[in-house]
This record gives C-alpha cells, structure tokens and sequence, in this order.
C-alpha cells in the first residue's frame, strides 16, 4: 500500500535524478541512503553492496529500469520505484512482488552502448526470472570488472 511516507520518499529520488547526473539513489524515511552515478548496473549492485539489508524498505530512483533493474529492486525487498524510463517487462516483474512504481516514460527495449540491439545485461538474463538468480550473475558478470 502506498502511504505518504512513500509518496515523499518518490518525490525526493525524483528530485535527485531529475536534477542530477545520479544513475541510481536509495531514500528511506525521507533520507538519502546512497547515490551512485555510473553506466549499466553497476551503480545499483554497488548501492545494494553497500547498504546490505538497509536497503530493504527503501525507495529506489533508477534513470532507465528494465528486467535487470527491477530483479534487483525485487532482490533488494524496496518499497516502491521511480524511473523516468521503464520498460513494460521492468514494471511487470516490479508488480510480481507488488511493488509500485512512477514511471514517466515507457520505453520498448534498453539500447546496448552503441544503440544496436539490446542491452547486455537485459540479453543475459532473458530467460531468468529468479531475483536471487539474477543478482548472482550480474553481480559475478560486472562486479568481476572493477
């Protein structure tokens, strides 16, 4: 159920990413309890790092949410999503666990870098649908880099 303490947490991500550079930032109880900047999912898996279980209960503002995105926001137990770009798969797969989300924007697909195809981590996990599962390969898959 969506409460004021949400609506306000929705509003304060929105500010950050609308008026930022922010890729990703976790609010809970009207705090900000990290903010990353960063390309792919990297940011939010470095977030979830971070914040361990802090972050179940928050509030989730993410500049493009597609699948990988939103398996994390399920992994991570968040309260509700702000976006101003989503996917339908995203919002579907935020709904599974009744999550709501502020979406300003549906998109069809999230672009690779070059915008040829689709993005390398909503390719590698097109037939996963396991929060847990999800979470161990992207954190294997982009963690490994750093």
């Amino acid at each position: 159920m969506v409460n004021q303490e949400i609506l306000d947490d929705l509003q304060l991500v929105r500010d950050i990413i609308d008026t930022s550079d922010v890729s990703v930032v976790a609010a809970k109880n009207g705090q900000v309890l990290s903010k990353k900047k960063g390309e792919g999912i990297k940011p939010f898996l470095e977030i979830i790092g971070e914040l361990g279980d802090n972050i179940h209960g928050s509030i989730i503002g993410d500049r493009i949410l597609g699948k990988a995105s939103s398996l994390l926001c399920r992994y991570s137990k968040v309260r509700a999503v702000y976006s101003p770009q989503a996917t339908k798969t995203a919002i579907a797969f935020l709904i599974i666990d009744g999550i709501p989300s502020q979406i300003d924007q549906l998109i069809p697909f999230i672009k690779n870098r070059d915008g040829s195809g689709l993005c390398i981590f909503e390719k590698m996990l097109e037939n996963i649908s396991s929060p847990e599962e999800a979470y161990k390969l992207l954190k294997g898959k982009v963690m490994k880099k750093s």
